[in-house]
């Protein structure tokens, strides 16, 4: 096969696994934070007509790690996948596509984009994606999708020249664009950032995927 002919094959090949994986995963309306404590279960149905949970956690206090955990923790890792699990930071989020008065439809597997239905209580916290994303610690570019940063929120505005690692926080939101700014703590000592940006742009979207990496904690 001609040189030509096998680089666009390859080309044609990428963009069609790209595509791929980025229909697997839907970003939803925005986020469900579970605020869960000691003795606190999650129960998870099929339908919003169940009577019965088709899967459920149930969180405990663990002397072993000092800390509040989920039972069977391993076992519930085969299918809970979500957008955040962090035990030591007691973070439990999940997308979610749907929302009515009493439930909510969450993505429980990012990997398959699996969805189950939660009732609304006082475990659950919704948060569309400009309101969570404000709340990160702070937020970078996708290493492999270096994106320009904009002085307005499209491609044909001038580019920010930006110098070091990112290290930015997220001021508004507009469409599949995000205005980020530099944080106090972004110096030189702490991210070997060198940009100071009061206003700028970049995309954090592309259909479903996700164009930029998020920090809840330093």
């Amino acid at each position: 096969m001609p040189k030509l002919k096998m680089t666009t094959l390859l080309i044609n090949i990428f963009l069609l696994l790209t595509t791929c994986s980025w229909a697997q995963s839907d970003l939803g309306i925005g986020v469900i934070s579970i605020n869960f404590k000691d003795k606190d279960i999650l129960s998870f149905y099929l339908n919003t007509q169940d009577s019965q949970p088709l899967r459920k956690i149930e969180f405990f206090n663990d002397p072993t790690i000092n800390s509040l955990n989920i039972l069977n923790l391993k076992k519930n890792k085969l299918w809970l996948k979500p957008e955040v699990l962090e035990i030591d930071n007691s973070s439990l989020i999940l997308r979610c596509v749907e929302t009515n008065d009493q439930w909510l439809k969450v993505i429980v597997n990012n990997q398959s984009n699996s969805t189950l239905w939660i009732k609304r209580s006082k475990l659950t916290k919704f948060m569309n994606w400009e309101s969570y994303l404000k709340k990160m610690f702070g937020v970078a570019r996708l290493p492999e999708l270096r994106q320009k940063i904009r002085t307005l929120p499209n491609d044909n505005s001038k580019e920010i020249l930006y110098t070091g690692q990112d290290c930015y926080q997220v001021k508004s939101m507009k469409g599949d664009w995000i205005e980020i700014f530099t944080s106090d703590y972004c110096d030189e000592s702490y991210t070997e950032s060198k940009t100071k940006i009061k206003s700028g742009w970049i995309r954090w979207k592309n259909g479903s995927k996700l164009l930029i990496e998020y920090f809840i904690t330093s």
